[in-house]
């Protein structure tokens, strides 16, 4: 049986089916992953685990490095996100980071939503802060949903989703990395 890679976001069971485990943690109705990892599901207790892909790490995150993490709360010009790896390695720690918007697009609406799962970039740390940037494409959204119906989304370019359940289309500042796999099953 191959194993499928699982990164934070992914959804991989509803709270129905299973209690979130080891490298998972429950948002609304689903059970997703915190770690890129596989998928291991503990049937005989219904838990659903995953194991991490790497040895989780004890770094800290300094200017350059890439992490991944999920978006606690955004407005237009920031964004509060909650570090879960850095440079694709899960850490042991849990990291604030501070997303600034600022400079995207002037848009009136925040391109980053609660829930999102995004890479970014640190570009600095100064006053004991992580500052984070979308300075490159593999920063932006890897992992997003329906803001209006919770539904599975696709990219309209770099910069939008639509919902093909409910039709909403809404502004996000997407990874090269969410939207490559979508072009590749449309060809």
């Amino acid at each position: 049986m191959e194993e499928k890679v699982v990164i934070p976001g992914d959804k991989l069971a509803s709270i129905e089916e299973f209690i979130p485990g080891s490298g998972t943690a429950s948002i609304g109705e689903s059970i997703v992953s915190t770690v890129t990892g596989s998928k291991r599901p503990d049937m005989s207790n219904r838990v659903m685990n995953v194991k991490p892909a790497r040895e989780l790490t004890d770094a800290i995150p300094k200017v350059g490095d890439y992490v991944i993490g999920f978006v606690d709360s955004s407005s237009p010009t920031m964004a509060q996100v909650t570090i879960k790896a850095i440079n694709d390695v899960p850490s042991h720690r849990e990291f604030s980071g501070m997303l600034s918007l600022r400079d995207e697009r002037r848009r009136k609406s925040s391109p980053i939503k609660a829930a999102d799962t995004i890479r970014a970039r640190v570009i600095s740390t100064k006053n004991s802060i992580f500052h984070l940037g979308l300075d490159d494409q593999r920063c932006g959204v890897i992992n997003t949903r329906c803001s209006n119906c919770g539904g599975t989304v696709v990219a309209l370019g770099m910069d939008r989703v639509k919902c093909p359940e409910c039709g909403l289309v809404d502004d996000r500042i997407l990874s090269q990395d969410f939207v490559k796999p979508q072009r590749k099953a449309n060809a």
